[in-house]
């Protein structure tokens, strides 16, 4: 699968990491295979029905990032995580889930 979702939630953050292979990454040399994104979303954003006065919680994107290499998602995500996620093992049950980004596991798939 060429374009890959890691889906972690916590608490009201739900945090969304992808890879995209890019277009015609063969042809340059300085560019990795996959660039990665990550996009947090939060249930901060609530109102009131007023047709039967419950209320409606709507994911609001907090935050969106871009990393080059996967490398780079590694390097830089637990302090991403840290800032919403308080709780160790859930910072490390995230990362688990990231590490099925990694590419050395595409060639495991495809056998």
């Amino acid at each position: 699968m060429e374009n890959e979702i890691v889906e972690f939630h916590y608490e009201d953050y739900q945090f969304v990491i992808t890879r995209f292979k890019r277009i015609n990454w063969k042809q340059y040399e300085v560019f990795a295979q996959f660039q990665y994104f990550l996009f947090l979303f939060g249930k901060r954003l609530a109102k009131i029905n007023k047709e039967n006065s419950l209320i409606e919680v709507f994911n609001t994107e907090i935050r969106d990032l871009v990393f080059a290499t996967f490398e780079d998602l590694t390097l830089n995500i637990d302090s991403v995580l840290s800032e919403y996620i308080l709780v160790d093992d859930a910072i490390f049950e995230c990362l688990k889930q990231v590490e099925k980004l990694n590419p050395i596991y595409l060639d495991k798939d495809e056998e």
